[in-house]
């Protein structure tokens, strides 16, 4: 199989599982810092919602990865 660089399939990259992972680590060790669910404020939810979110885009690029690879 004589296929040039461009005629191969693009493998997914790592940069979203470390990104998200990342992001979503640092947004949950700020989140111990915060006070308690009763004395919560919006921007204490917000950091919730982004620790939430970036986790799940952590992940899901994980399960990409693998499965990009696999496929390949």
């Amino acid at each position: 199989m004589n296929s040039t660089r461009e005629e191969r399939p693009g493998r997914p990259h790592l940069f979203g599982v470390f990104a998200g992972f990342g992001l979503g680590l640092l947004f949950h060790a700020i989140g111990f810092n915060r006070p308690t669910i009763a004395n919560m404020r919006f921007h204490d939810l917000v950091i919730l919602l982004a620790t939430g979110v970036l986790l799940g885009v952590g992940l899901k690029s994980l399960v990409e990865y693998v499965k990009g690879r696999r496929a390949g």
